[in-house]
């Protein structure tokens, strides 16, 4: 697309604003920040609703932080290990169980991790099954609990056999990061990317003091109190609020910053601007292992039929979705990047409107950007 063509398109995207102001008005979500970039630069920039349905909501806006959610996987735990691989700190053939020893996936090569081909479980109840273990110990030992306790659980099918997505293969990466560079998956993103990227606005919140505003999540059952500012999965607030697979927050803004770093080191997208990360190490973590597959290192990619990412979307994007209602999706094609963050879960997690919102919204955003 042609720099003019790209500006020419911010007047159309009326159309965007309206759908985003509708789902606001029929309670798909209670607020949300729509953001659009070509080559890096915005094209659609838009803040809609507000930020909890409480007296005390206030109005979305552009610092407005949301909790991301599996976002975690790729723009932390990814991002993280691409910088870890390129500094020679791993490497993504070392079995898990340089780290883990007594991990059911102890010979599973780092990247199946990643791809979540490491034959783990879905997920795991941690938060329920080990509090009264965790009761009354530091939260760290609270998060190794979890970690040793996520790395010996049995697997579900043998490794590369298929692809199932993986909330234990996050959580294992997350002890694997931290144990290999010494130090906390917050600290060590921080530093590694946030910092280089020159944002403070994606962040993991967990034991900072941070002025910030943030939209609400559920009114959760179990913590008895709408949740703000603290992570929304229970068992990554059960380690604490940061681990692998959850507990980074940010701003729509932010998200596109990381995303473009991606997007411009990315050889598919041109590899053609400055980036904190190494063109070959990217290309690494967003080629498929085989063909066919869906998954990438860190990265989903849109699924065949009924994607949320659409219909027009070139099949070579990559992305990811958030529980909490939060996505961001990168088409090396157009050079495009769109970011929706929204906290549908609040005040509770049964609204699933998002699911038919998701692919309208991202249709309309390529008719647009195209047009």
């Amino acid at each position: 697309m042609v720099p003019g063509k790209a500006w020419m398109a911010q007047a159309r995207f009326r159309r965007v604003d309206d759908l985003m102001n509708l789902a606001v008005a029929r309670g798909v979500f209670c607020g949300a920040q729509l953001l659009v970039e070509i080559e890096g630069r915005t094209v659609h920039s838009g803040c809609y609703g507000r930020t909890s349905y409480w007296p005390w909501g206030l109005s979305v806006d552009h610092g407005t932080c949301f909790d991301l959610a599996s976002l975690t996987k790729p723009l932390a735990t990814a991002c993280v290990m691409m910088k870890l691989v390129e500094n020679g700190v791993v490497s993504l053939d070392w079995p898990v169980g340089r780290w883990f020893p007594r991990a059911a996936c102890r010979d599973v090569p780092l990247w199946r991790l990643l791809d979540h081909t490491a034959g783990l479980e879905d997920w795991w109840p941690f938060f329920h099954e080990l509090a009264p273990a965790g009761a009354g110990v530091t939260i760290g030992k609270r998060k190794e609990l979890v970690l040793n306790t996520a790395a010996e659980i049995g697997l579900k099918h043998m490794p590369g056999e298929r692809e199932l997505y993986s909330d234990l293969g996050y959580i294992i990466a997350c002890g694997i990061i931290e144990r290999a560079a010494g130090a906390t998956l917050d600290d060590i993103f921080e530093s590694y990317v946030a910092e280089r990227i020159g944002s403070c606005d994606i962040f993991f919140p967990a034991g900072r003091r941070t002025n910030r505003v943030y939209a609400a999540t559920e009114l959760c059952p179990w913590r008895l109190r709408v949740i703000c500012g603290e992570v929304h999965d229970e068992n990554c607030w059960f380690m604490g609020g940061v681990s692998g697979h959850a507990g980074l927050f940010g701003t729509a803004e932010a998200v596109a910053r990381l995303a473009n770093q991606l997007l411009q080191a990315w050889p598919e997208a041109g590899a053609c601007g400055e980036s904190i990360f190494a063109p070959g190490i990217v290309e690494r973590f967003l080629a498929p292992e085989k063909t066919g597959q869906r998954f990438r290192l860190g990265f989903d990619t849109p699924a065949e039929s009924g994607s949320q990412a659409g219909n027009l979307l070139s099949r070579k994007s990559i992305g990811h979705l958030g529980f909490t209602g939060t996505s961001f999706w990168i088409d090396p094609e157009r050079r495009l990047v769109v970011v929706l963050l929204t906290n549908r879960v609040h005040p509770g997690r049964d609204n699933e409107e998002i699911k038919r919102f998701r692919p309208e919204l991202h249709d309309l955003v390529v008719e647009e950007v195209d047009g």
